[in-house]
């Protein structure tokens, strides 16, 4: 019934201080003190007052909030006056000053904080001050050890609160759920169960969340009434309005034009007049707490209504829910991203391995094709040319197997070897495939490097002596890998045609991407005749 409220303990517990108060006046055999029969008549007074705020704190959240500080300062009064009015001159250790001066000082921590402690500390020493003078004048009995003990009293009292209230009270906080499943893929299922812990935290009747839809111009909305999540798509003009400065909750009543903001680094603001809120219209909900989160996509809004005792308690868990939605929507779009581009990146790899390997393959293979219905047609033996080609067809329904396990076992690990090797073979299989002469040279034996790297310069190489001898027309090629500072430097050199002298170089699409995946550079130039591209990769993925 308390929790999250306030206004409630607050209320009750200064009605039961005045009760508490007048009955030990009454039943004291002592006559009164200084005030006589009025201060019977005083907290009487107090007492009624406090019955009514009791009513207001259980009815209405605007009039409690807006009541507050006026509440306390007549609360300052009445304590300090019914206090030494009430007292005899002995009467230290029944005396309850020190009870209500924290009472005035623990509701100033509730409600407002450190700021509001300090002014009603030096309210309190200050009236104490003005009273005790007074007395000392017109010749009340005042015992100035007494006054002066509880002047120190008053002054510890208040630096402890100042402290506690400014090193030790924050927003209220609460976990929040956390969706399982695979990041990018839980965009729904986190606004269904933030959705869910904010109707179901705050005991509301229902929620809804109004958030953009990506680059589309629709908003979809989902409601929660405690049976089911209802999911609608709205077009943009339905939601037109101001959804209010982010991270910024909201008590609000439409009926009457009321409003309770909170602040950043101030107490919540009351405001009246008309309320902008096009989510709550669009519900049908009159009175309600409502809150606007900043995502990347735009901004989004949490309404919740139908809350019981409704107050400015909720404010900073409702903050706090709509932050927790504009991380888990950005983090979800984050990782739908990535793996649009991890994606992205896969179909380009595939792309070029099946360029570099199967289309130069099968154009090596038309042109061996060609030739050899050439032989035929002049009465040569197409015997071994045959077996060639067969033979190269098992090499390449290897390399193909051997891609196929790859993209099946993800990432070799820290599996290596020795690249000369890998490179010997692939040269001779290209040399006898495309029928030129590749040579190969190499400073050291082994070049141990990862499985990974070894398929790119594989991939790398067959797409470079292809370009060479279809678009070159070359009849040598020459391959040198070596090592040194900056890395693994590779040259391929043909004597082909080269490239077109009157037009700028076009950079091999394939080879380049490649290259710049893993890193490093490419150059290319004339050769005279041939061409020259020069490969640098930096040491650290070899």
């Amino acid at each position: 019934m308390f929790a999250r409220r306030t206004g409630k303990v607050l209320a009750t517990s200064r009605a039961a201080m005045a009760l508490v108060f007048l009955v030990a006046l009454l039943i004291d055999p002592t006559k009164p003190g200084p005030g006589g029969s009025g201060v019977y008549i005083m907290l009487a007074a107090y007492l009624a007052g406090a019955a009514v705020m009791i009513m207001i704190a259980w009815r209405s959240w605007w009039w409690e909030f807006r009541l507050a500080p006026w509440v306390h300062g007549i609360d300052t009064l009445a304590f300090v006056f019914a206090v030494y009015f009430s007292e005899i001159s002995k009467a230290d250790f029944n005396s309850p000053f020190m009870a209500l001066t924290a009472f005035l000082l623990i509701s100033a921590t509730l409600r407002w904080g450190w700021f509001a402690v300090a002014w009603t500390a030096l309210a309190l020493i200050g009236l104490n001050l003005v009273i005790g003078t007074g007395l000392f004048v017109f010749g009340f009995p005042f015992d100035p050890y007494r006054y002066g003990r509880r002047l120190m009293y008053l002054g510890v009292l208040s630096i402890m609160m100042v402290w506690l209230s400014g090193e030790q009270r924050g927003p209220r906080s609460a976990p929040m759920p956390r969706t399982p499943g695979t990041p990018g893929e839980r965009r729904n299922a986190t606004l269904v169960d933030t959705l869910t812990f904010a109707r179901v935290s705050l005991q509301a009747r229902g929620a809804a969340i109004a958030v953009p839809h990506g680059e589309e111009p629709w908003t979809e909305l989902l409601r929660d009434s405690g049976y089911a999540v209802i999911v609608e798509r709205l077009g943009p003009e339905v939601l037109e309005g101001c959804f209010g400065e982010p991270d910024r909750a909201s008590l609000i009543d439409r009926t009457r034009g009321r409003r309770i903001i909170s602040r950043a680094s101030s107490y919540p603001i009351a405001l009246n007049g008309p309320v902008d809120a096009p989510l709550a219209e669009h519900c049908g909900v009159k009175e309600a707490m409502i809150v606007t989160f900043e995502t990347a996509a735009g901004p989004g809004q949490l309404l919740i209504w139908g809350i019981p005792d409704m107050c400015v308690d909720d404010l900073p868990l409702v903050e706090t829910i709509g932050r927790h939605l504009s991380t888990e929507l950005d983090r979800e779009d984050l990782a739908e991203l990535a793996q649009a581009a991890s994606a992205a990146a896969l179909r380009d790899a595939l792309a070029r391995d099946l360029h570099d390997s199967v289309a130069q393959f099968l154009a090596g293979t038309l042109f061996r094709l060609e030739a050899l219905s050439r032989w035929i047609r002049e009465g040569q033996d197409p015997t071994d040319e045959i077996n060639d080609l067969k033979a190269a067809l098992r090499r390449e329904q290897g390399e193909l197997r051997a891609m196929i396990q790859r993209l099946r076992r993800g990432e070799e690990g820290d599996r290596r070897t020795d690249l000369i090797e890998e490179l010997e073979t692939l040269l001779g299989e290209m040399s006898q495939h495309w029928h030129i002469t590749v040579r190969l040279e190499a400073q050291i034996r082994p070049m141990p490097v990862s499985i990974g790297l070894a398929h790119e310069l594989r991939q790398l190489m067959r797409e470079a002596i292809a370009n060479a001898a279809r678009h070159g027309s070359c009849s040598d090629v020459a391959v040198s890998v070596s090592t040194g500072g900056p890395g693994l430097t590779l040259r391929i050199a043909d004597n082909g045609e080269g490239f077109p002298t009157d037009s700028p170089i076009h950079r091999p699409r394939s080879i380049s991407e490649r290259v710049e995946a893993l890193g490093g550079t490419l150059s290319i130039c004339h050769n005279r005749p041939g061409a020259v591209l020069d490969i640098a990769l930096p040491n650290r993925i070899a």
